[in-house]
């Protein structure tokens, strides 16, 4: 039960990178049970089970959707095989690999922010030790402090589009996710040319038509490459998720400095408060500096 018990302690290492703790643990049918708890959040429950067709997890509590994000809904493990097998490498494309993701996409104030990451052979205990899962699991404040260990390792690459600039290059496209195209294979081009070949690239998917990203990324021939949904249960794509946001909690910081007032994430209530009273300050004009002006959010304030 080796291999169980290595997929457990995967498991629970990537829940602790995020601040969970466990309570209590004990055996159960065909497996094992975890209570944990996180500061801020409901508690939940980690059931591991074990079987012919290999080993799973089932999340519950009141916050089980909290530690599905934190997991990132990671595919189970076939008996007999190992961690890396499993959640270190949940889609089975190997090493060195390239993962991308971005963060900005849904948030009316702030840059649209892309990242890649690259992961070599044996780079996965240096990602588990610093903490890596779905940066929609960490708190903003630890995102940057993991975000900082990864850009030091130099197997990163970020691009930032703030507003100024984000505005007239989608009045021209016209199209959210030609421009995230365009932006992610420029990451993945620098990163793949500055720190050679990888043997796949994953991006989480955020179109079904991967045509204009392709081509960006200038892959060379042999090179897997893949989208996926929940794409952030790949270290790879997690470490660039928390790369992408890092980028976008600075460039919203900037922001928020530059003009004297906090800039709230997101596109609901704090958003349309904040935007009325930014138009009171500094005009309308002004909001193509720090907004997305094509949201619908522009039409309500």
């Amino acid at each position: 039960m080796s291999d169980f018990r290595a997929y457990c302690d995967d498991l629970l290492v990537r829940a602790r990178g995020a601040g969970w703790e466990v309570i209590t643990e004990k055996a159960i049918p065909y497996g094992r049970q975890y209570h944990l708890s996180q500061p801020g959040s409901e508690n939940a429950v980690l059931s591991c089970y074990h079987g012919k067709k290999g080993f799973k997890f089932v999340p519950g509590g009141k916050a089980a959707d909290a530690l599905v994000a934190t997991l990132g809904g990671a595919a189970p493990m076939r008996a007999g095989g190992t961690a890396a097998a499993g959640a270190g490498d949940p889609f089975e494309l190997g090493t060195p690999r390239i993962g991308a993701d971005e963060s900005g996409k849904g948030d009316y104030f702030g840059p649209l922010v892309t990242a890649a990451y690259r992961l070599d052979d044996g780079g996965l205990a240096q990602l588990r030790a610093l903490g890596v899962t779905d940066s929609k699991a960490l708190a903003d404040s630890r995102i940057e402090r993991i975000a900082g260990e990864l850009e030091a390792t130099g197997h990163g690459e970020v691009e930032v589009l703030m507003p100024r600039d984000y505005n007239p290059r989608y009045a021209e496209i016209g199209n959210i996710n030609t421009l995230l195209s365009l932006m992610h294979g420029a990451c993945i081009r620098r990163l793949h040319e500055r720190t050679g070949t990888p043997g796949a690239v994953i991006v989480d998917q955020y179109a079904r038509n991967t045509v204009i990203l392709e081509r960006e990324a200038h892959l060379p021939s042999g090179t897997r490459f893949a989208t996926r949904t929940k794409g952030e249960a790949d270290p790879a794509v997690a470490a660039a998720s928390i790369l992408a946001r890092a980028g976008f909690v600075r460039g919203l910081r900037e922001l928020s400095h530059e003009f004297g007032m906090t800039l709230p994430p997101g596109a609901g209530s704090p958003v349309l408060r904040g935007g009325s009273t930014f138009i009171r300050t500094f005009g309308r004009e002004a909001l193509a500096d720090v907004a997305k002006l094509h949201f619908a959010t522009s039409s309500k304030i």
